[in-house]
């Protein structure tokens, strides 16, 4: 296979390439921009509860960020793993399509992610570790069969995955040093907005995914009907955070503005559009509003 000029991000990977050689496909298989919000959470979401921070509090909060994002990036190897015959068409600057990095090591990759992820999660407790070994359930069987709920429903698939980016971190990370019961109004907002704005990555791929039989949001009601599965999600996420008496979290809304109004605009700093920019903006800002609102508010 012809080696294509550009992967991963358009015009920074191959920049670095010349200067970290390979290691560089190795990046850009987990796709660090995801790593963000999973490591803004663990930071910030296991310092919420506490009343005062210690260093060891901090540290455990780092060690918790690396996990998440650690398990993040393990769903990401196996989704290319999984979708490398889909990236061919739709994506095949991505490492595995153009033949930078082998599906063996791929896999192999996902594999030692996992396996770290989940040993590190069960020294923090025994509660975070199920949790993340749930949230790593999701991202394998997003992908693998015989689990996948990609070709049931649109609504199933976004569903799925509210469950494992959303819903479930919440409570992870407020297990560390708090009551999970007080991550309930925060796994719902944050579900809401997984819910409302994950399918936006799914638009460049339109024609791909409904070749492979992936049915998503976009593919199935166009896009007027992810704009208004957005507008639903987000008038929900503000009537439930006025309900919750959560004033800070509603300073998310103004990406969820942008994000409707961007889902066909290409973003020129990642490889999906600005609409999926603001969503795992947005994801990673939730847990610096709830660190605002659990202390200042």
């Amino acid at each position: 296979m012809v080696k294509p000029k550009y992967y991963g991000i358009t015009k920074g990977y191959p920049r670095l390439q010349r200067y970290f050689g390979r290691i560089i496909a190795y990046v850009a298989l987990l796709r660090p921009f995801t790593l963000i919000a999973p490591l803004i959470a663990g930071v910030l979401g296991v310092l919420a509860p506490v009343k005062e921070i210690m260093f060891t509090h901090f540290l455990t909060a780092v060690y918790v960020g690396v996990t998440l994002a650690l398990a993040q990036g393990c769903g990401q190897c196996l989704n290319a793993y999984a979708d490398v015959e889909l990236d061919k068409i739709v994506k095949p600057y991505r490492p595995l399509p153009s033949g930078l990095i082998s599906r063996e090591e791929a896999l192999g990759l996902s594999w030692l992610l996992a396996i770290f992820a989940i040993g590190r999660a069960f020294t923090i407790s025994t509660f975070f570790g199920l949790i993340v070994l749930t949230c790593l359930f999701f991202a394998v069987f997003y992908s693998l069969a015989p689990f996948s709920p990609r070709r049931i429903h649109p609504l199933i698939n976004t569903s799925w995955m509210a469950l494992s980016r959303g819903f479930l971190p919440m409570f992870a990370v407020w297990s560390v040093y708090g009551s999970p019961d007080r991550a309930w109004p925060y796994s719902i907002l944050a579900f809401l907005w997984v819910m409302g704005f994950q399918a936006s990555k799914d638009v460049p791929d339109v024609e791909g995914d409904k070749k492979f039989g992936i049915r998503t949001i976009p593919n199935t009601y166009g896009l007027k009907g992810l704009m208004a599965v957005m507008a639903f999600c987000t008038v929900a996420y503000s009537t439930l955070t006025i309900w919750f008496n959560a004033p800070s979290m509603l300073l998310v809304l103004p990406l969820a503005v942008v994000a409707i109004l961007t889902t066909k605009r290409q973003s020129k700093l990642t490889e999906n559009t600005i609409s999926w920019l603001c969503f795992y903006a947005g994801l990673g800002i939730l847990y610096i509003l709830m660190f605002i609102n659990e202390r200042f508010i």
